[in-house]
């Protein structure tokens, strides 16, 4: 018998692979993240992105209870701000429109938006200014006003005032008293339209933290400077804040601070060195500025123009001029005030100078300089040196 058929197999149906659709939600999400990643970039960048305006002072009348966007619009029409429609988001985030103080707010017209809101926040403009070592007040006056901080002649005049003397020790005889010397040199962050009377007090303050913290840290410096001033503590200060801002001016590396000041001590010290001439360019500058603005100049005047400031070009009259009380080309010892005002270095230079009996220096040429104990190892210095022995000590 004959084996039966087998029945043939069906064919398995072929398997579905599964959809790779995507699904619309997720595009969506995608989408969506890197638009909040675009969005929070170019918020950022905002943010920290200063306004393109000419650096002036902006006085915004805020009226209470703003929104964030009313806000906003008096920003931008004020010329404070660009794009309001980009600062409302800040104003969102940070709360800044709800907590401004109604009022007269004075801002800049180039501030980030980011400092925009910090000046929200603190009910007026800040601004940050920086004072370089070396600067005198006459120079100071001139940075804040040009940050809108307070008016120079203002400034110039608080830093002649009696209570800023009386404040900063400052004995308010002699010629042209002030606290020239006695505002530190520093980075501030100071709110617009400020009083001179409040940054004068705040620059002394600083300094006078800062030199008593010095002094504590180098006694036998203290005692050199009563040799000389004797026991009054202002005095002493004077003395110090003086020939430290002299060592300020005539420095040009910090690496020569220490031996520069040890010939301006020696210069007054030693006991075979007459007459005691400190012979330094930047007294005699600073004498024709301070001379000018006190009305102690006589005509003619042999000092240059007094818009060049400190750097102004010394010549031989002026070089030779025994009127102005600063010549310590003419005049022997320290000048009546300090010529500029100097920083930490100059000073823990001044309490602290090098060993040695040095009493010349010339500049070098590279920002260095060249010491000598005699006056012919001097000449030789300057002959090598390529310049005139006229405005180095």
């Amino acid at each position: 018998m004959s084996p039966r058929s087998a029945p043939r197999a069906t064919p398995a149906a072929p398997r579905r692979r599964p959809s790779k659709r995507r699904s619309p939600l997720g595009a969506y999400a995608a989408f969506a993240a890197v638009g909040a990643i675009l969005a929070g970039a170019y918020t950022v960048s905002y943010a920290i992105t200063p306004r393109r305006g000419r650096g002036v002072v902006v006085r915004v009348q805020v009226p209470a209870n703003l929104e964030a966007a009313e806000l906003a619009t008096i920003l931008q029409r004020e010329r404070v701000i660009d794009r309001g429609w980009a600062f409302v988001p800040l104003l969102w985030v940070t709360g800044a429109h709800r907590a401004v103080r109604a009022g007269m707010i004075p801002l800049r017209d180039d501030l980030t938006p980011r400092a925009v809101l910090r000046a929200l926040a603190h009910g007026g403009g800040m601004v940050r200014v920086t004072v370089p070592e070396g600067f005198t007040r006459f120079e100071v006056a001139r940075r804040l006003a040009a940050a809108g901080v307070c008016d120079a002649e203002g400034f110039l005049a608080r830093t002649e005032a009696p209570e800023a003397l009386a404040r900063a020790g400052v004995s308010a005889t002699g010629e042209a008293p002030s606290v020239e010397g006695y505002l530190f040199p520093d980075t501030y962050d100071l709110p617009l339209g400020s009083t001179p009377e409040a940054v004068v007090e705040r620059m002394t303050a600083v300094f006078a933290r800062r030199l008593a913290a010095l002094k504590a840290a180098h006694p036998d410096g203290v005692a050199r400077a009563a040799g000389v001033a004797g026991a009054d503590p202002a005095a002493v200060d004077r003395v110090l804040v003086t020939l430290a801002s002299i060592v300020e001016r005539e420095t040009g590396a910090p690496e020569d601070r220490a031996r520069v000041a040890a010939v301006f001590w020696n210069r007054l010290t030693l006991p075979t060195f007459h007459p005691r001439l400190l012979q330094s360019d930047p007294t005699v500058v600073y004498g024709c500025l301070a001379a000018e603005r006190a009305g102690l100049v006589a005509a003619p005047s042999p000092c240059g123009d007094p818009d060049a400031g400190a750097r102004m070009p010394i010549t031989a009259a002026m070089l030779d001029d025994a009127r102005n009380p600063w010549n310590t080309y003419r005049i022997e010892g320290l000048p009546p005030t300090p010529v500029c005002n100097p920083g930490a270095r100059a000073l823990e230079a001044v309490l602290a100078p090098a060993a040695g009996g040095d009493l010349y220096f010339v500049a070098r040429g590279d920002g260095r300089s060249v010491f000598a104990a005699t006056l012919d190892e001097h000449r030789r210095n300057v002959r090598l040196y390529l310049r005139g022995a006229q405005g180095s000590p």
